[in-house]
C-alpha cells in the first residue's frame, strides 16, 4: 500500500514538473507564435515539409518571395542560418530529420502541436535516464528522482522551451547510452539488435548535433581503456563502430549528393566558423564558456553542482562504471569549448551545447552519491553531501527561472513585432541588411519579405513589385545594429549585417515613418 502511494505522489509530481514548460511555452504563443534566431529556421522548415511531405523537395530553403519572382540573393536569411551556393542554390543549415519527424505527426494532428514535440522529446528522456538509472542500481522511485532533478536542475532543462533538435538529439544520445549499457549485461547473440539500434542512434546523433557525438566517443574510448583486455567487450565496441560507420555512410552519401559536403550544411558553416577565431580567441571562449563572461554566463558560474560532481572523487571510493561517466562528462566540458567553433548563444541561452557532458556528468555524481553502494563509507557523509547538493541545486533553479524569464522576454519582444507588422498589413516586407530578420518569426510565413543590401539594388526591386502589383511595402532598419557580433566573421558582418545607406523610393511613393520596437521604418506607399 505505501508503495502504491508513493507512486501515485510521484505520479503527481512528474505532471507539476512536467506542466511548468507546457504551461510557459502555451503562454508565449497564446496570441501569436513567438519564435526567433535559430528556432525560426527549423520552424520554416517544418512549414515547408508539413505542406509537401518530401526530403527531396525541401532541400534549399523556404523562400516564399522567390514564388512572385525575387532571387534568392534576396532571401532575408544567411550565415549562420543559410549559405547561398555559387549556383544560387540556397541550404538551411539544420538537418531535415527533426523537421521531417516533426511535420509528419503535424500532418497526423495539428501543426500547432509542433511547437510542444521538444517538450515530448525531453519527457522521453526523462524516461531513458531513469531507464538507466536503474540499469546502475538503483531502485523505481530513486531512479525517477533522480531522472527529475537531472532534468529540471541542470542546463537540459533549457532547451525543453526552445523550438529546437537539442531534445530530440538528446532522446537518441540517450538511447545510445542506455542500449549500450544494456549490451553489459546481455549475452552476445541476444545483443545484435542493441547493437544496431544503439549505432543507428549514434549516427542520428551525428547527423543532429556532432558535439553529442563526442561525448559518446569519450565515453566509448574511456569504457575501452578501461576493459581492453576483455574480449566480450572489444568485440561489442567494434560491432558497433561497424555498424555506425556504415550508417554514417549512407548519410554522408546523402549530404554530399545534395550539400557537395559529407557533413552537409553543418560542414559548410564549420568551415565558415572557423574563420572567428584565432589562437586568443579560442582561448577567451574557453574561459567564457566555462567561467563567464560579459556575454556569457558561464557553465559552472551557473550550475555549480556540476563542479562539486567533479570532485565527488574525494569522497568516494568510484566504481568504474560509475567513473566512465564522470570522467567523460568532465572531459567533454573542457574540451568542448575548443573542439567546437561556434557556439551561438549570449548569456545561460548558450548553453544547450553542452547538454551531452551535463547528462554523463550528472548520471555519474547522481549515481555515485545515491545508489547504494559498497563506496559509501559512513551515513554521516552521505548527509554532507546531499546536504551540499541540495544547496548547489538551488542555483540550478535559480539559473533556469533566469533563463525562462530571458524567453519571456523574448517572446513578448516577438509578439510585439507580429502583431504590429499583421495590423499594417504590407504586401512585402524589405529588410535593409540581415540585422533585422532574427526577429521575422511566424511573419515569414504570411508576408513575402526580402533584404537588400545597397541603394543600387532598388530599381530592380521595384520593378518586380510593380510588376506583381504590391502598393503597400514596409521598409526595415535598426539604427546602431546592436547584434552581438563576436561569433561573426568579420567579412560577413561587414558584407550582410552592417549596412548602413539612406534609402531614396522616389516619386512613386507616399513614405511614412514608422517605428516597430527597437526597428524604425518606413511605410511605402504606391501612388
Amino acid at each position: 500500500m505505501l508503495k502504491r502511494i508513493s507512486f501515485i505522489l510521484s505520479g503527481i509530481v512528474i505532471l507539476i514538473l512536467f506542466s511548468i514548460p507546457i504551461f510557459y511555452k502555451f503562454q508565449w504563443n497564446r496570441n501569436a507564435v513567438a519564435i526567433g534566431s535559430d528556432p525560426q529556421i527549423k520552424y520554416y522548415q517544418t512549414f515547408s515539409l508539413y505542406q509537401n511531405l518530401s526530403i527531396q523537395n525541401n532541400l534549399q530553403c523556404y523562400f516564399p518571395a522567390g514564388e512572385i519572382g525575387f532571387s534568392i540573393k534576396t532571401i532575408p536569411i544567411g550565415y549562420p542560418w543559410a549559405f547561398v551556393t555559387k549556383e544560387d542554390t540556397c541550404f538551411f543549415q539544420y538537418p531535415l530529420i527533426m523537421p521531417f519527424i516533426h511535420a509528419l505527426i503535424a500532418k497526423l494532428t495539428h501543426f500547432s502541436l509542433v511547437l510542444y514535440l521538444p517538450i515530448f522529446s525531453f519527457f522521453i528522456n526523462f524516461l531513458i535516464v531513469v531507464g538507466i538509472f536503474r540499469i546502475l542500481g538503483a531502485n523505481d522511485l530513486v531512479s525517477i528522482y533522480l531522472s527529475l532533478s537531472l532534468q529540471f536542475l541542470t542546463p537540459v532543462f533549457i532547451s525543453s522551451v526552445d523550438y529546437s533538435e537539442v531534445t530530440l538529439s538528446n532522446s537518441f544520445f540517450l538511447s545510445a547510452i542506455y542500449l549500450y549499457e544494456r549490451l553489459k549485461v546481455s549475452e552476445w547473440k541476444k545483443s545484435m539488435v542493441f547493437i544496431v539500434l544503439c549505432a543507428f542512434s549514434i549516427a542520428l546523433t551525428f547527423q543532429l548535433r556532432p558535439e553529442s557525438t563526442i561525448a559518446i566517443i569519450i565515453l566509448f574510448l574511456i569504457g575501452f581503456l578501461m576493459h581492453i583486455r576483455s574480449f566480450e567487450r572489444m568485440r561489442i565496441y567494434f560491432a558497433i563502430g561497424f555498424v555506425f560507420l556504415f550508417i554514417t555512410c549512407l548519410f554522408s552519401y546523402f549530404n554530399y549528393s545534395n550539400y557537395h559536403h559529407v557533413l552537409g550544411m553543418r560542414g559548410w558553416n564549420t568551415l565558415q566558423d572557423t574563420q572567428v577565431l584565432t589562437g586568443k580567441q579560442y582561448l577567451l571562449n574557453w574561459i567564457a564558456d566555462l567561467w563567464g563572461s560579459d556575454f556569457k554566463i558561464g557553465v559552472f558560474k551557473a550550475y555549480p553542482v556540476l563542479a562539486f560532481f567533479m570532485i565527488l572523487p574525494i569522497f568516494f571510493k568510484i566504481q568504474k562504471k560509475k567513473i566512465q561517466f564522470l570522467l567523460a562528462g568532465m572531459i567533454f566540458l573542457f574540451v568542448l569549448p575548443i573542439l567546437s567553433p561556434y557556439r551561438a548563444g549570449v548569456d545561460i541561452l548558450g548553453l544547450r551545447y553542452y547538454e551531452s557532458g551535463v547528462y554523463l556528468l550528472a548520471i555519474g555524481g547522481l549515481s555515485t552519491i545515491f545508489i547504494e553502494t559498497d563506496v559509501i563509507s559512513s551515513r554521516r557523509k552521505i548527509s554532507i553531501i546531499v546536504i551540499i547538493l541540495v544547496s548547489l541545486s538551488y542555483f540550478g533553479y535559480k539559473s533556469n527561472t533566469r533563463a525562462i524569464k530571458q524567453w519571456s522576454g523574448a517572446a513578448k519582444v516577438s509578439n510585439t513585432f507580429t502583431k504590429k507588422i499583421l495590423e499594417l498589413k504590407p504586401d512585402l516586407i524589405i529588410h535593409r541588411g540581415l540585422a533585422t530578420t532574427y526577429l521575422m518569426g511566424v511573419t515569414y510565413l504570411e508576408i513575402p519579405q526580402i533584404v537588400m543590401y545597397s541603394q543600387s539594388d532598388w530599381s530592380q526591386l521595384e520593378t518586380i513589385l510593380l510588376k506583381n502589383g504590391m502598393k503597400r511595402i514596409l521598409y526595415l532598419y535598426w539604427e546602431g545594429n546592436q547584434l552581438v557580433d563576436t561569433e561573426f566573421p568579420r567579412s560577413i558582418w561587414n558584407q550582410f549585417f552592417d549596412i548602413n545607406f539612406n534609402f531614396e523610393v522616389g516619386r512613386n511613393w507616399n513614405q511614412e515613418s514608422i517605428e516597430i520596437i527597437h526597428f524604425k521604418g518606413l511605410l511605402l506607399k504606391s501612388k
